[in-house]
């Protein structure tokens, strides 16, 4: 199984260039960094390559949702940067060997409905994922929470599944990210076993806080013995807030099978 850390959100105090050796001295074999465009996509390769790690997944170049600018992928008048994300992502992906792309929502623009953002976003994803089979890459989908990324569109897992029915293509994946499930107050556990064969990664970290898993109220043996029941066979990651330095220990360790320092 891949595991990974988080690059920008667990090791973002090291230089970015330092944080791929990090990741493999504590023993993980992937890495998440959603946009990592200020590299150059063959640099980028070397350094995964050079530590023995494979990328989780790329996000398509995306507005800067986190100050609530209106998301490419549901904004009608925005079709032509979707467009362009879309080329850009297909060079970095296979330049890099990344073989997932992350499809990023955003707010709803001023003046358009639910109803025609949540249109748009299911055929810009749609159209996405034909593009992408087309160079042997697949789409993933994530519910972020609206309460910390203000606006944010798809932000609950509900809405997520709604949106796949509706995209109906068969390579459409969910980041199943545990914590923004409990801002919802979602089962993440729940969602696990019912829709198993849809997730293709899953985040790790506590609620409330988003800090180290053990640090808050999250069951995570629990979800780790439903995902030994289930045979998952997707990806896991550490993507959390930190308190302290992961050098001081890694947090579920055993669990995933870590055997770094």
């Amino acid at each position: 199984m891949l595991t990974s850390v988080h690059l920008s959100y667990i090791l973002g105090t090291l230089p970015l260039e330092e944080r791929f050796s990090a990741a493999r001295k504590l023993g993980f074999n992937a890495v998440e960094f959603p946009f990592p465009y200020e590299l150059d996509a063959k640099k980028y390769a070397r350094l995964l390559n050079d530590n023995g790690l494979r990328q989780i997944s790329i996000g398509a170049p995306a507005c800067d949702y986190k100050n609530g600018e209106p998301g490419f992928s549901l904004t009608p008048a925005l079709k032509s940067q979707f467009d362009r994300s879309i080329d850009t992502v297909i060079e970095y992906a296979k330049a890099i060997d990344c073989h997932q792309v992350h499809v990023f929502a955003g707010p709803r623009a001023p003046g358009v409905s639910e109803e025609l953002a949540f249109e748009t976003y299911c055929e810009r994803v749609a159209d996405a994922h034909d593009r992408l089979q087309a160079e042997g890459l697949s789409v993933v989908i994530e519910a972020v929470n609206s309460k910390d990324f203000s606006g944010y569109f798809i932000d609950h897992l509900g809405l997520v599944i709604r949106a796949m029915e509706k995209i109906n293509r068969h390579h459409v994946g969910i980041i199943l990210d545990v914590y923004h499930a409990h801002v919802n107050n979602e089962d993440p556990i729940a969602f696990l076993v019912e829709h198993a064969d849809k997730i293709a990664h899953i985040q790790l970290a506590d609620y409330p806080g988003r800090h180290e898993p053990g640090t808050a109220s999250i069951d995570f043996d629990l979800l780790f013995k439903t995902l030994h029941a289930i045979s998952y066979s997707g990806s896991i990651g550490l993507e959390y807030v930190p308190t302290r330095s992961i050098f001081d220990g890694i947090p579920l360790a055993a669990e995933l099978n870590l055997s770094g320092r």
